[in-house]
């Protein structure tokens, strides 16, 4: 790990442990002079890294993912001591992690090479496309999976044959930082992976200072991630929030449906951006739906206790969000049926699984993203109202449906605006290592994973060589001018005519 940061002991972040309060780390804050000074480093790292091959580059990946294999019960139990999350969802994360390593190791060699394109109708000429590092890729992270997002956006730029400057969230630093000491342990040449510390200030001068950001975080924050970035052009992949919508049609196995609304709403205590945050039921199932949906949450249970399905919410300020909104929504008629409010255990701050009815758009709950371990539920008339109610958002990252019925299934999946959509599942998409994971709207720009993620890591260059005399001497093209409109149109009627 190279940490470039400020020796002063006053600039310091300490991180506790959510549940309940412990110190279980400090790091030092990176000021922006020294956030350059990372950049610079990882720009000289960069001519090395970015001049091997793919082939050369892949026995660095292999290492990197044996090395987080080996090292995963370290790792989980970093991530609980600054999330508080269950250990078995701590686990899963750096499994999550894992597949996403793996993928990239095995086939990064076949995604990057050169793509080759049609001739016609330029037969004496060839054309490809080739795919070349950016340069140095500036990696901003969240808290709510602190070492899956750092090492999704990580392990792709460097698959591409970028080097990376990591910021981690100043709420847990030391998962972030775990990247950069594991790329070090593996063998990865020095400055190829940094890691800086800090909070907004960290976070522009990082975003100043490199070629390309991967930015995973609020819509808000993103916006200005984006702005600053367009000021030189710079490109950005934004992952940002969501108001993830289920569809429940009629002939859905709505016992499972119900339970993976429950469980996808309120898994890592709703922390997550591709969460069930609203559900669309059909008349026809709502009431059944409803029903399995209460049984299931009364069994949920939130608190620090080794047995607690539901862990705490990692940033304080976030349980504000979900009360204001659970407070709008009671002042507009909704319902709650099961929780509905917060759990205080000493440090710990809890909000017990809730299960809400009763609601419409006119709700905060219904419209912005809540974050939180709350499952509000609508009662629609047809799937037509169920798929315009999913769609009136600002967002669009993820949703899902339910139906035993294929074709109706995809059919449905394509009308929903949104980047990722799950069929009688939820969230896999999240983890899905081989296709593409990204938002539209306010939801984000670009996307992680999959071809598309190594490639949003390189810039894209077409070129063509002619076979023989050149194309454009052959049609006539070259001045001083020998043909005229005529020889042109009657070009394109025998090359484009013919065609039905």
């Amino acid at each position: 790990m190279t940490a470039e940061a400020s020796p002063r002991p006053a600039d310091r972040i300490t991180v506790h442990n959510p549940r309940d309060g412990r110190i279980v780390g400090e790091v030092p804050v990176t000021r922006p002079q020294l956030v350059v000074a990372a950049a610079d480093r990882a720009r000289v790292a960069f001519a090395e890294w970015a001049s091997m091959t793919h082939a050369e580059r892949r026995p660095h990946l292999r290492a990197f993912t044996r090395t987080v294999l080996r090292r995963m019960d370290d790792i989980a139990e970093t991530i609980c001591s600054e999330t508080g999350k269950h250990a078995g969802d701590a686990m899963a994360e750096v499994t999550a992690a894992l597949t996403a390593m793996d993928f990239t190791a095995r086939h990064a060699i076949k995604l990057l090479r050169p793509k080759r394109g049609g001739s016609w109708p330029f037969p004496s000429t060839r054309g490809w496309m080739e795919f070349h590092p950016i340069g140095v890729a500036g990696v901003i992270s969240p808290a709510n999976y602190p070492f899956y997002l750092t090492m999704l956006a990580t392990i792709q730029a460097l698959g591409a044959g970028c080097t990376v400057v990591l910021k981690p969230s100043e709420l847990t630093p030391r998962s972030g930082a775990l990247v950069a000491s594991l790329a070090t342990e593996a063998g990865l040449p020095e400055g190829v992976v940094t890691v800086v510390y800090g909070y907004g200030e960290t976070g522009a001068a990082l975003v100043e200072a490199v070629d390309v950001v991967a930015f995973t975080g609020s819509t808000e924050t993103g916006k200005r991630v984006a702005a600053q970035a367009a000021e030189t052009l710079k490109p950005v992949v934004l992952e940002l929030g969501g108001k993830d919508a289920m569809i429940v049609l009629e002939d859905a196995d709505v016992r499972n449906a119900a339970r993976a609304a429950v469980t996808f709403g309120m898994f890592n205590a709703g922390q997550t951006c591709t969460a069930v945050e609203r559900v669309y039921v059909v008349d026809e199932v709502y009431d059944e739906f409803v029903a399995e949906a209460l049984r299931a949450t009364g069994k949920l249970n939130a608190g620090d206790g080794d047995g607690a399905d539901i862990g705490p919410m990692i940033d304080p300020a976030q349980i504000a969000i979900v009360e204001a909104h659970m407070a709008d929504a009671l002042a507009k008629g909704a319902t709650v049926l099961e929780g509905g409010a917060r759990r205080d255990t000493g440090f710990g701050i809890f909000y017990e699984p809730t299960l809400l009815v009763d609601v419409d758009h006119t709700m905060q709950v219904m419209r912005d993203e809540t974050f939180g371990p709350v499952l509000p539920v609508m009662r629609v008339p047809d799937e037509a109202a169920a798929v315009r109610m999913a769609n009136d958002s600002r967002y669009g990252l993820h949703g899902s449906v339910w139906t035993k019925d294929k074709r109706r299934a995809e059919r449905v999946a394509a009308a929903m605006s949104t980047g990722t959509v799950a069929i009688n599942d939820h969230m896999v998409n999240f983890f899905f290592p081989s296709i593409r994971l990204g938002g539209i709207n306010d939801s984000g720009i670009g996307g992680l994973l999959g071809e598309d993620g190594l490639k949003a890591f390189c810039r894209h260059k077409s070129i063509t060589q002619a076979r023989m005399m050149p194309t454009t001497k052959l049609m006539g093209g070259w001045l001083p001018r020998r043909v005229g409109p005529r020889y042109w149109k009657l070009l394109a009627r025998a090359l484009f005519a013919w065609r039905r």
